[in-house]
Parts: C-alpha cells; sequence; structure tokens
C-alpha cells in the first residue's frame, strides 16, 4: 500500500450543492502544480469541491516499490481510484461526509489526463471526466512524435521503436500497460460524460490524439456524451494546458456547463454573472 497525500480545496460555505471533482496533475509535478490549483479555483468559486492528490512518489504521497521509474498506464491511475474513492466515502470524516458516487467525478492535465481515462475505463461508477491534454498514444506515441518533431517522420520511424523498447526494458515493462482510448472503447456500463480539452496549437501532445479519442468515443452515444474544448493557447510560447490562465473566463464557462450537465444540476448555480472577470482577450472576439 501507498500512502496518497492530497489537498482539499472545498468550495466556500454556502455554495449549494457542492459536486466534488478529484484532480490529478501531469508529467513529474504534484498537487501544487498551478494547473490543478488555477483550475481548481475557478471550479470552487462555482460550488464545485476539488481533491487534489499527489501520485505516489511524486509531492508528498509515499514511495513506491520503483521510486525511480516513471511509468506509464502502471500504476498512477490506482491514486486517482484511491482519491476518488476517498471522496465519495470520505472515511476520515474530513470532507463533511460521504456523497453520491454520480457527484464525484474526475479531471486530469496531460499524463494525469492519461491516467484518468484509465480510471474512468476501469471503474464503471465515475460518472464523468475532463481529460485535458491528455497523451491518448501513450509513450510510445510521446516518443514518435517527440522524435519526429526534430528529426522528421523519416527518422522517427527508424529511431522510436529503439527508444521504447529501451523503455520498456529499463522500466521493467511498466510502461503502456493499458491503451485509453481502447479501454474505454470497451467499457459501456451506462452513458458517461466526458470532456476532451486540449489546445489547437499544443506543441508538446499532438492534437491528433484528442480528435483520435473523440472521433472514436463520440461515435459510442450510448456509452458516453463526448463535449470538447479546444482554445488556442499560446501564453508566453506555452501551449500545453494554458487555457485556465490564458482563457479563465471562458474555461470557467466550459467547467460550469460540463461539470453542470455531468451533475445533472442547473448551470444558475455557477452564478457566472457574478464571478470576477480576469481575461485579457477572447479567441472568440
Amino acid at each position: 500500500a501507498v500512502n496518497i497525500s492530497a489537498w482539499w480545496l472545498p468550495a466556500p460555505e454556502g455554495k449549494a450543492p457542492r459536486p466534488r471533482i478529484v484532480a490529478m496533475h501531469g508529467l513529474a509535478a504534484n498537487n501544487n502544480h498551478c494547473g490543478v490549483q488555477a483550475t481548481c479555483f475557478l471550479l470552487r468559486e462555482m460550488g464545485f469541491s476539488c481533491l487534489a492528490p499527489s501520485a505516489r512518489d511524486f509531492g508528498l504521497s509515499g514511495q513506491s516499490s520503483h521510486p525511480n521509474i516513471l511509468t506509464w498506464g502502471y500504476d498512477y491511475h490506482l491514486d486517482l481510484l484511491g482519491a476518488w474513492d476517498y471522496a465519495v466515502k470520505d472515511p476520515d470524516g474530513v470532507l463533511g461526509g460521504e456523497y453520491p458516487e454520480d457527484q464525484v467525478g474526475v479531471m486530469g492535465f496531460s499524463k494525469g489526463g492519461f491516467a484518468a481515462a484509465i480510471a474512468m475505463a476501469l471503474e464503471p461508477r465515475i460518472p464523468a471526466a475532463w481529460l485535458d491534454s491528455a497523451p491518448f498514444h501513450r509513450l510510445r506515441g510521446s516518443i514518435e512524435s517527440t522524435v519526429a518533431m526534430y528529426a522528421g517522420p523519416f527518422v522517427a520511424s527508424i529511431l522510436s521503436p529503439a527508444v521504447f523498447w529501451s523503455a520498456q526494458y529499463f522500466s521493467e515493462n511498466k510502461v503502456d500497460n493499458y491503451d485509453p482510448i481502447k479501454l474505454l472503447s470497451q467499457q459501456c456500463p451506462k452513458q458517461r460524460a466526458l470532456m476532451i480539452s486540449q489546445s489547437s496549437l499544443d506543441n508538446v501532445v499532438p492534437i491528433y490524439e484528442s480528435q483520435d479519442a473523440t472521433t472514436i468515443l463520440s461515435g459510442m452515444p450510448n456509452c458516453y456524451d463526448v463535449h470538447t474544448y479546444t482554445p488556442p493557447e499560446y501564453c508566453n510560447g506555452a501551449t500545453h494546458h494554458q487555457e485556465m490562465w490564458e482563457f479563465p473566463d471562458n474555461t470557467q464557462s466550459e467547467l460550469c456547463l460540463f461539470w453542470s450537465s455531468a451533475f445533472k444540476q442547473d448551470e444558475a448555480l455557477c452564478q457566472l454573472k457574478s464571478q470576477p472577470r480576469f481575461q485579457i482577450w477572447s479567441p472568440e472576439a
């Protein structure tokens, strides 16, 4: 067993009904990541509480049996599932009591979105997931796209298999154990809400990975109610999940619409018209 540390970031008192969202950080980060904190701020102002865990071997969470191995699709989704179960059951009585399963969702950023996709596929009780800039094509796809970016697709086709083989060998086969798109396409306990969010200008995770997930999963309307959000994020050269501070007002509106629909609550409870405005410009202008 590994102890997972998390921030409990509740919605202010008086905000009702205060559904809960478990938010997982991305690659080699922790729950103090500014993307997690900024998004949870936007959510909390609208009445959604956040539980933000750090994955094992990061932040204040405990060590795994392999602390020097960065895994992919092997165990980080288990930390998110444990946090989701904690958010539902509140075993230590610190979250305000148990909460209905259909009022507790998950979201993840980048590699955290990869973990959230796997978690949703493995846990049919999770009602909704927001997957932000997730590398749906796994580590193999990330290697191929990174090599292609610097050396071109022909060189990538030659070098990428060797690099991936090396990753498998030195990680002791702790990478790419799950394919999130394939796994989600095989699960259909009921219709569940799914947001696939990514910058249209993302130069870290290719946009075609989210497009593939959207195409496949939106073709299963009895299983997934798929939403998309693709703002042109470019913040001082950064293009990978920047929307929460580049387009905070637009993002807060999208968060309200998606989570209100997922939790079957009135959008008016977000009180969007009374929220402070932070955004300097809008891509819709």
